[in-house]
């Protein structure tokens, strides 16, 4: 079987992330309708539509925190499941919900993530590192209560990145952030890209997507509008939500 949701021709062996004819309704609207996806290791997937298109829905989905009505959906060739530890391991997330621990300053609250996944000794030096790159590291001894918006924003996707995964799913993580620290939202993705991780992504933001996406799935209304590279999605007037 090949799929060439997630970047190019390629087997499902390889697939670390697949969707097959996922559809979603309430009531007698439809969500998403038969939609797919893959994504290999070291690519971004990233979702772009309008609001309403079914991309926050598409992600949920795919970690296992809504069931479709159909389909099937596999993350390293089994079902994803958000409450199983195993999988947690694996895959970081920032969904909607997401909070900071407002008892920890914004360096303790990302030295705990990593070390609550396995970094040890390397726990302060990534989470320097991390907070370093995202543009945060003059507010280490800060609480969550103290940051604008967008710092907090920052602080969650810190804790994200810190943290070894497999798969990072992020639904619009430039909310919030100015275009400096959207440039510096990219450079992290890419730099996860590069050291092997898989990374799903759902956004308004024309300019991340063609930093980091590999490929990009159009949604409208539900349905696949198109699926291509970033330059042939959001260069392409009839189809592309930047138009």
């Amino acid at each position: 079987m090949t799929d060439t949701a997630g970047g190019g021709s390629r087997t499902a062996t390889a697939t670390l992330l697949h969707a097959r004819d996922v559809h979603v309704a309430y009531a007698d609207e439809v969500v998403l309708d038969d939609v797919g996806l893959a994504l290999e290791p070291g690519h971004c997937l990233a979702l772009a539509g309008a609001n309403g298109s079914g991309k926050s829905t598409l992600l949920r989905v795919c970690v296992g925190r809504q069931q479709p009505d159909r389909g099937e959906v596999a993350f390293a060739g089994a079902p994803p499941r958000e409450a199983d530890p195993a999988f947690r391991r694996e895959v970081g997330l920032l969904l909607d919900g997401a909070e900071c621990f407002p008892d920890l300053t914004v360096a303790e609250h990302v030295r705990m993530v990593a070390t609550a996944h396995g970094l040890g000794s390397d726990a302060g030096p990534a989470a320097d590192r991390v907070l370093a790159g995202l543009g945060l590291e003059h507010r280490g001894d800060a609480f969550p209560e103290a940051l604008s918006a967008g710092q907090r924003q920052m602080l969650l996707l810190a804790s994200v990145l810190v943290r070894p995964a497999r798969l990072i799913v992020v639904d619009e993580p430039e909310q919030r952030l100015d275009t400096a620290a959207r440039r510096r939202l990219a450079a992290a993705l890419r730099t996860a890209k590069e050291a092997g991780t898989a990374v799903l992504l759902a956004s308004h933001d024309r300019a991340t997507v063609e930093e980091v996406a590999d490929r990009v799935l159009l949604l409208d209304r539900g349905r696949v509008a198109a699926l291509g590279a970033p330059a042939e999605v959001t260069g392409a007037a009839e189809v592309s939500p930047w138009r």
